[in-house]
Parts: structure tokens; C-alpha cells; sequence
């Protein structure tokens, strides 16, 4: 009796399905991976915030940081926080003072310096205290020199005596040298602004 002749089974269509079912699988898998991975490293808002932002301030615990932008002789934005110089008040922005060539600009000459010393420039402040107007009263440096410093050693601002001592003797030292205002005669800042603010009451109440 002859012998069948012996028939590879071919793959049915059952295989051929499992087969395309696992590359799609696999193909799903690779594409759920890729999607977290991306979510993981992608940044997220406020790393994207503070790269628009460079100017804004940078703050930890007692500390504020940023570039700063000045608007008078003690007072100045950092990162767009105001800030108000710690135990110093320099002359008043309109202030005038009396030197034996006649009066000069003395408030205009505070503003001017601290510009020199702040204006642009990447500052760090150690937050003393929050004044009645909001201001983070601080010492500030800028490449660790503190800017309020040399404002009182050059006779442009005075040591604010009623809040520290911290500049008691750069004052003596700027008075001795005759420096800035100390050539001449000057109303005190906080003088200039009680004056400025009875001058503008008595403008009232004659309206």
C-alpha cells in the first residue's frame, strides 16, 4: 500500500492575527513610554515662568534676591520687590542743600550714586523688617559691597540713628572729611519731609 505523502501544515489565519495583535501591542507599549517620558523631562510652568522672568525676585526665607532698578537716593525695586534701605535715609529726590558755592542738588546727587552702585545690577538683601508703606526694609549688596554704605561715606545719606546704629560711624567719618552735605548746611531728610508736608497742608487750606 503506497504512503501518503506527508503535508506541511500551513500557519492559519488564527496565527497570522496573533501576530499582527502582538506588533500593535508592542507598537503601543513604545508609544505610552516615549509619551511619559517626554511628560517627565518636559518643564513645567514656573521653570518656563522664571526663564521669561529673569528679573523677578528670587526669594528664600529672609533673603531677596534680583537685579536692581532704583527710585531714589534709599529706595529701589529688586526684581520688582521695593525695597527700602535699611539704616540709612539719604536726601530727599527734590532736596536741595547749602554749600558755600550756593545750594546744590544733594537729593538728585544720593540718586545718582546709588544708580552707580544698583542700577542694573544683580543684588542680594537680607530683609530687616516691612515699613507702614510695604517697602522690605534691607541691607543690600551688590558683589558683596553694601550699597547703602558709600552713600553715607560720600555725605549723601545720613545713618538713620532712630532705626540702627549700623552707620553711626561712616557718618562721623563723612562729617570730619566735610563729604557730600557735610561742606555745608542741610535740613535732615525726614526734616525736609515734615516740612514738605506742612508746606503742602498750608497749600490747602488756603484753596
Amino acid at each position: 500500500m503506497a504512503r501518503r505523502g506527508y503535508r506541511r501544515p500551513t500557519k492559519g489565519p488564527w496565527k497570522r492575527r496573533r501576530s499582527r495583535v502582538q506588533v500593535l501591542t508592542e507598537g503601543l507599549i513604545l508609544a505610552v513610554t516615549v509619551l511619559v517620558v517626554t511628560l517627565i523631562l518636559k518643564p513645567g510652568p514656573d521653570a518656563a515662568r522664571a526663564e521669561a522672568e529673569p528679573a523677578r525676585a528670587e526669594r528664600r526665607a529672609n533673603t531677596l534676591e534680583g537685579v536692581g532698578r532704583v527710585v531714589d537716593g534709599d529706595t529701589l525695586d529688586v526684581g520688582g520687590v521695593r525695597v527700602r534701605l535699611h539704616g540709612v535715609d539719604a536726601f530727599e529726590r527734590d532736596q536741595t542743600c547749602d554749600r558755600p558755592g550756593g545750594a546744590w542738588a544733594c537729593g538728585a546727587a544720593a540718586t545718582t550714586a546709588l544708580k552707580a552702585r544698583a542700577e542694573g545690577r544683580r543684588l542680594a538683601c537680607e530683609v530687616r523688617d516691612v515699613d507702614r508703606y510695604g517697602r522690605q526694609v534691607s541691607r543690600c549688596e551688590g558683589d558683596g559691597v553694601d550699597v547703602a554704605l558709600g552713600l553715607v561715606e560720600n555725605g549723601l545719606a545720613l545713618a538713620y540713628r532712630r532705626y540702627s546704629a549700623d552707620y553711626i560711624d561712616a557718618e562721623n567719618a563723612a562729617r570730619a572729611r566735610k563729604a557730600g552735605a557735610w561742606a555745608g548746611s542741610f535740613d535732615r531728610p525726614d526734616q525736609w519731609r515734615r516740612r514738605g508736608r506742612r508746606d503742602q497742608g498750608a497749600g490747602l487750606s488756603r484753596l
